[in-house]
């Protein structure tokens, strides 16, 4: 497996480049939450990293009870064009209060305009991130979710994640909420690729 972390703002200044000689392989960075926040460590983040020879991803974490147009919109705007090299974006789908008020069969509706739209755009294919239970017990298991790539939020000790219909393996596991890796002072979320970095980089973003 491939070493990774996920950041956003919350973990201040990163040493990039000491990270990358921890094994830390690649990392999926904040872009944006919702309709209007944009993360300002985002552009920072993305860049050092890519700098440092980590692969980067993107992602947007979702508010269900937004547009999700606008938040596609303000994603690929704060995105722009995918460079050669990085990470399909990803799209968190978490927090499952939030999504309370919709009805249980438009809820993966509402996640798949977004990743609908990014696809759409950028022309590669969004990964899905969530938990074992927020697929079971919010999205029942969405059929039409399949054909994402998985990274499954399962903060435990085992050697791999549950796994969740409708899927049937993990591309991308979050293991620790709190872990430590060199180059971040603050406690950072833990990641693995189900694979090795070749695989990896056949993720990635081709060159034209």
């Amino acid at each position: 497996m491939v070493s990774g972390i996920d950041v956003s703002h919350f973990q201040r200044d990163i040493d990039w480049p000491a990270a990358a000689a921890s094994g830390i392989g690649f990392c999926f960075i904040k872009a944006t939450e919702g309709m209007r926040t944009v993360d300002p460590r985002f552009h920072t983040n993305r860049q050092s990293a890519k700098n440092a020879g980590l692969l980067c991803g993107a992602y947007h974490f979702f508010h269900p009870i937004s547009p999700a147009a606008a938040q596609a919109d303000l994603f690929l705007r704060t995105v722009g064009q995918l460079e050669p090299g990085e990470l399909p974006p990803a799209l968190d789908l978490e927090a499952p209060d939030t999504w309370a008020g919709i009805a249980p069969r438009e809820r993966a509706n509402l996640a798949l305009a977004w990743l609908e739209t990014v696809e759409h755009r950028l022309g590669v294919t969004p990964i899905v991130y969530l938990s074992p239970a927020f697929a079971i017990e919010v999205l029942d298991s969405a059929a039409a979710l399949a054909r994402f790539p998985i990274w499954f939020a399962h903060h435990t000790d085992a050697e791999a994640p549950q796994i969740a219909a409708p899927w049937h393996s993990w591309t991308f596991w979050q293991y620790s909420a709190s872990g430590q890796t060199a180059g971040v002072t603050l406690p950072v979320v833990l990641d693995r690729f189900n694979g090795s970095l070749d695989d990896l980089k056949k993720l990635t973003v081709a060159t034209p």
